[in-house]
């Protein structure tokens, strides 16, 4: 048996699949900067160890960037 929908409900459907995927691309990019801030206080962190451990400044600027 085939289930067949008529065009404008088609059409309401993917509209709406479409706002729903817009809202969660918009959710994702908000958590994903929230989540590049976050490493860059990390990588302050591990620098400001660093300087308090008497690290060369050299060797802190050494770790890994993105």
């Amino acid at each position: 048996m085939v289930i067949t929908m008529d065009p404008a409900a088609l059409k309401k459907n993917f509209e709406e699949q479409i706002a729903t995927t817009v809202k969660q691309i918009a959710e994702l990019e908000e958590n994903l900067q929230k989540a590049k801030e976050y490493k860059i206080k990390l990588q302050g962190g591990l620098e400001t160890l660093g300087l308090l451990e008497g690290e060369p400044e050299e060797a802190a600027e050494e770790s890994p960037a993105e």
